[in-house]
């Protein structure tokens, strides 16, 4: 049986975090990151602003997954709520598992991709990109891992360099960004649900990494970006309200690759 009271404890901690935190528009992924076999447990995911609770919603989602330590990948249905206890109208999507065998779990959630252009918003000139990203967290089943690196198998990845589950406050942790599996140069973010103000950005060195001094316990966010700048057109499979619609063959400049990955720090 799903355990409610800490799933909707796990929830109010996540949504109280999204309140404090000013950033754009990107997919959350949040559950229990370890667990024993048999545990039954929730996979959430959410989308938005992440200091716009009444903006927050279920993302877009090209595809939903959930690889086994054996590396056994499952397609994941998700199902969409509206309503949290404690927190009223908002939007996310859900799928329940049982976990099976001992060892690391990975999460994943793979948003539709679309094109954006940071002067429909005022926010810069006219450069319109095409977006891909993915949120991933890995959960640790048994206490039992043999693994070094927690790939999702899609283009663009960041890896640490120790489990993240075993993380602690105070630790300097190493991250790896790659691109079809050969470091790149990337640009990257780091924070704190709870402390925008403690935010860490930056590039990598030729070498793809960069490190997160993860400077207190509680929910963080890791992220990095790859631009590729060959501009070409995509034939969109969403809409963009006043922008285009489905079937329309839309213009960019740069691909954008994007990787978002959720650590629960330990004290």
């Amino acid at each position: 049986m799903i355990n409610t009271r800490a799933t909707l404890a796990l929830f109010l901690l996540l949504i109280g975090a999204v309140t404090m935190n000013a950033s754009g528009h990107n997919v959350w992924l949040e559950s229990r990151d370890q667990a024993d076999v048999g545990d039954s447990e929730r996979l959430y995911a959410l989308y938005g602003h992440l200091d716009d609770i009444t903006g927050i919603t279920a993302p877009a989602i090209e595809s939903a997954f959930l690889l086994a330590p054996d590396g056994q990948k499952t397609d994941l249905d998700m199902n969409t709520g509206d309503w949290l206890p404690g927190y009223g109208w908002i939007g996310y999507a859900y799928s329940d598992m049982t976990y099976s065998s001992l060892g690391d779990y990975l999460f994943a959630v793979a948003r539709t991709p679309s094109v954006y252009d940071p002067s429909w918003h005022g926010s810069g000139p006219s450069n319109p990109r095409l977006s891909y990203s993915v949120a991933k967290m890995a959960i640790n089943v048994g206490n039992e891992s043999n693994k070094t690196s927690w790939d999702t198998g899609l283009a663009f990845d960041i890896n640490p360099d120790k489990a993240p589950y075993a993380i602690h406050a105070g630790e300097n942790v190493t991250f790896l960004a790659k691109y079809n599996g050969q470091p790149v140069n990337a640009t990257f973010s780091a924070f704190p649900n709870n402390a925008m103000t403690l935010t860490q950005t930056g590039s990598t060195g030729s070498d793809g990494s960069f490190m997160v001094n993860f400077s207190q316990g509680g929910l963080w966010q890791v992220s990095a970006s790859y631009d590729i700048n060959e501009p070409a057109t995509w034939t969109a499979t969403m809409e963009s309200a006043g922008h285009y619609k489905i079937g329309d063959v839309v213009s960019y400049n740069t691909t954008r690759y994007s990787t978002y990955m959720m650590v629960y720090v330990r004290k």
